[in-house]
């Protein structure tokens, strides 16, 4: 005897038009990339992991966040209606790698559900919508309004914030007990005002300053010193500026949180609960004992050959200008060695320093100076950049 099974319920209708925006390809990619740089892919949280998408009046506004970091893009579109919806930056992303044209944004309302469908005029993608817009986080709406309202405390344009984060990018620490390092320190110059980034992993530093005036709010302290970015507000910060190009950067800082506010942008992150370090107690004064003229070129090359023939990381250089060489002893017993130019004040003075350090060095500039008081102390590294600056700590021989 056959058993008839019985018949699925029908589906709920779906509308086939609704509200829509048309936006360039560039414009939607670019935006998710930044987009994809506060998002969580991987948390307990799934809307963490996505991004909500609000359609109104010619714009297109693009919202995403870790809760420590809130995102909100603008960019323009030609639209018909208005939604608010939350879809997967994932399932986003993946389509936008693969379309060719101008992206159609369309949302279906259903009895049982909505979705959201995505065309380039030749693939169609459509997606189900299961988180309500009520349910995406809003995680600062609890800070001053008349702070934010207010004037920008600062304002850099983007080659200026790109200077001020990538130079210093490769000293930050990336161990996580010391919490307070995994970031840049955003402050005032103390002597001028100005305004200064400083970052250091506890062997190497970067200081680099910037002519604009610096001034943070205060939140926790009557005389708030500074903010530390973590790393991954300097990271986005950075992809930020590399696109404004010249564009205003228009900054309110405190010691708590930062906000960045440009043409159809806005940034607000959550700066690291802890306290920075008297980073000005490291930095060595001048001198001209041991001056040594160093070419990212020849370190790239010993790097190379070191690699090849060593094991480990630390490779200690030592640098010797009064003999015109630097030379690296391997654990094998074998040395490799090139030339030098400089000079010391004291015949058979010398500093070892760690060669990975210094050849990480390489992307900043073709050539530096290094320059050191005597053996065991800190070393200065210039470039002809005069308000930037980089101490490494010095390496046993």
């Amino acid at each position: 005897m056959l058993h008839q099974l019985p018949k699925a319920a029908a589906p709920a209708p779906l509308a086939t038009t609704g509200p829509s925006a048309t936006v360039a390809l560039s414009e939607l990619r670019q935006a998710a990339a930044h987009l994809g740089r506060v998002v969580l892919r991987w948390n307990l949280v799934p809307v963490q992991a996505c991004v909500r998408i609000r359609l109104a009046e010619g714009k297109i506004t693009l919202d995403a966040t870790d809760t420590d970091m809130a995102l909100t893009l603008e960019l323009e579109a030609q639209t018909t209606g208005a939604a608010d919806l939350v879809v997967s930056h994932r399932a986003l992303a993946g389509f936008l790698r693969a379309a060719r044209g101008p992206v159609v944004l369309t949302y279906l309302a259903g009895e049982a559900d909505n979705r959201l469908r995505l065309s380039d005029g030749e693939i169609e993608v459509t997606l189900k919508l299961t988180i309500p817009p009520e349910d995406f986080p809003r995680p600062f709406e609890d800070l001053d309004r008349d702070w934010l309202a207010a004037e920008p405390q600062f304002t850099l344009s983007g080659a200026q914030a790109l200077r001020l984060l990538d130079l210093g990018r490769s000293c930050i620490s990336r161990e996580e007990t010391r919490y307070y390092l995994n970031g840049t320190y955003l402050c005032a110059k103390p002597d001028t005002g100005t305004l200064r980034a400083v970052s250091t992993d506890g062997h190497r530093m970067a200081v680099i300053d910037c002519e604009v005036p610096a001034c943070f709010h205060s939140e926790l302290s009557d005389d708030p010193s500074g903010i530390i970015l973590p790393v991954r507000a300097v990271d986005l910060l950075l992809a930020l500026a590399r696109k404004s190009g010249n564009a205003a950067l228009q900054i309110h800082a405190s010691d708590r949180h930062l906000v960045l506010r440009s043409a159809g942008l806005q940034l607000i992150t959550r700066g690291i609960d802890g306290t920075y370090p008297d980073y000005t107690r490291v930095v060595p004064a001048p001198s001209d004992a041991l001056i040594a003229h160093l070419s990212t070129a020849a370190l790239t090359r010993l790097r190379t050959i070191a690699s090849a023939t060593t094991s480990g990381h630390s490779l200690p250089l030592r640098l010797a200008p009064g003999a015109g060489r630097m030379s690296l002893a391997t654990g094998e017993g074998d040395e490799i060695s090139a030339q030098l130019q400089g000079h010391v004040t004291e015949e058979g003075l010398t500093v070892t320093i760690s060669l990975r350090l210094l050849s990480e060095l390489s992307r900043i500039a073709p050539a530096f100076t290094l320059t050191c008081a005597g053996r065991g102390d800190p070393a200065r590294i210039a470039t002809e950049d005069p308000d930037a600056l980089w101490v490494l700590m010095p390496m046993r021989d």
